[in-house]
């Protein structure tokens, strides 16, 4: 019989405790002789079975021993408290770790600080170590664009993973992509796989995107210089530059698209196409075959997805963006 850590009853002390549990009253040595155990040996497990108290010995030497209901139940109770206060302190110290990787955080940049300057040259080969450290001495929003895709640090295998768990920890980022991203198969999986982690996504045509970077929060820019597989990096850290590159990115982001032709889903297409011939929302969930609150779901989640407001808006870019092809030209 196991149970939890503290608790753990041997094999042989299961054994005497059965054996005791079945016979009449009697002392250790009687029990040992019927068991045809040596009498030290049923000496100890006799005493493992009254710390956990299971059996009670009389002054007369003899073993007593309680309903098992009973006996056991109180084991239980015992440890199942003590798990209970274990977990509370757990979950305290669990809670406590938020703050504490804030300490972190600002230890690390007081640790940093005095000796960083205001451009820093960061060749090729270190650019995932420099991201990596980005990620965790800054906070806020990460905005990132990336005119190559194909390259740079945020495809090195330990950046990647630092990547899913700042995302699985609640923090947003960003990310502008150029239209081409998607006609690669390859390229186009990496980036359904970004997304499903939580990471907020936009197209821009690819002669729009001119340049890759990176903004941290208030920490740093993080540029690269010429857009090819073994160019440098700048990392950037004073405010003016800050702002500057955070102003770039948030025009950009208004301009980008949230989802191009490709990336609707059918039934979306088919939600969309009936809305076009005016249908109302109950006659599309008819139609469909669909609840009218999960319709009315979705419309939401596409008006979300194309940034605006209102239908007439959602309308206007389907049509911009050719989501429903010839159908209703």
């Amino acid at each position: 019989m196991n149970t939890q850590q503290g608790v753990t009853l041997s094999g042989e002390a299961e054994q005497f405790y059965r054996h005791v549990l079945r016979s009449a009253r009697a002392d250790v040595d009687e029990h040992a002789v019927a068991m045809g155990w040596p009498i030290r040996r049923a000496q100890r497990v006799a005493r493992e079975l009254e710390r956990l108290r299971l059996v009670i010995r009389t002054d007369k030497g003899v073993l007593k021993v309680d309903d098992p209901r009973a006996a056991v139940g109180r084991l239980v109770d015992r440890e199942e408290a003590a798990l209970d206060q274990r977990r509370a302190t757990l979950t305290e110290l669990r809670s406590a770790m938020e703050s504490y990787e804030q300490d972190y955080r600002r230890g690390l940049q007081r640790e940093i600080e005095p000796s960083l300057p205001a451009v820093e040259r960061i060749s090729a080969g270190h650019g995932p170590a420099v991201v990596d450290r980005l990620y965790r001495t800054s906070e806020g929003d990460v905005l990132q664009v990336s005119a190559e895709v194909a390259i740079g640090p945020g495809y090195d295998e330990d950046v990647r993973r630092k990547f899913r768990e700042v995302l699985a920890g609640g923090r947003v980022i960003r990310s502008i992509f150029p239209r081409s991203m998607l006609l690669d198969p390859r390229l186009h999986a990496l980036a359904s796989a970004r997304a499903e982690a939580g990471e907020q996504q936009r197209f821009l045509p690819d002669d729009q995107i001119r340049v890759d970077f990176g903004v941290w929060g208030r920490t740093g820019v993080l540029l690269d210089e010429g857009g090819g597989a073994d160019s440098d990096y700048l990392l950037l850290r004073t405010p003016v530059v800050l702002d500057a590159f955070t102003t770039l990115f948030e025009e950009l982001w208004r301009r980008a698209e949230p989802v191009l032709s490709r990336d609707a889903s059918a039934e979306d297409v088919k939600i969309l196409d009936l809305l076009s011939l005016g249908l109302k929302d109950e006659a599309v969930a008819r139609q469909l075959g669909l609840g009218l609150r999960t319709v009315r779901r979705r419309i939401a989640a596409l008006m979300e997805d194309h940034g605006v407001d209102t239908r007439f808006q959602l309308g206007l870019a389907v049509g911009g963006r050719d989501l429903l092809g010839d159908r209703r030209r």
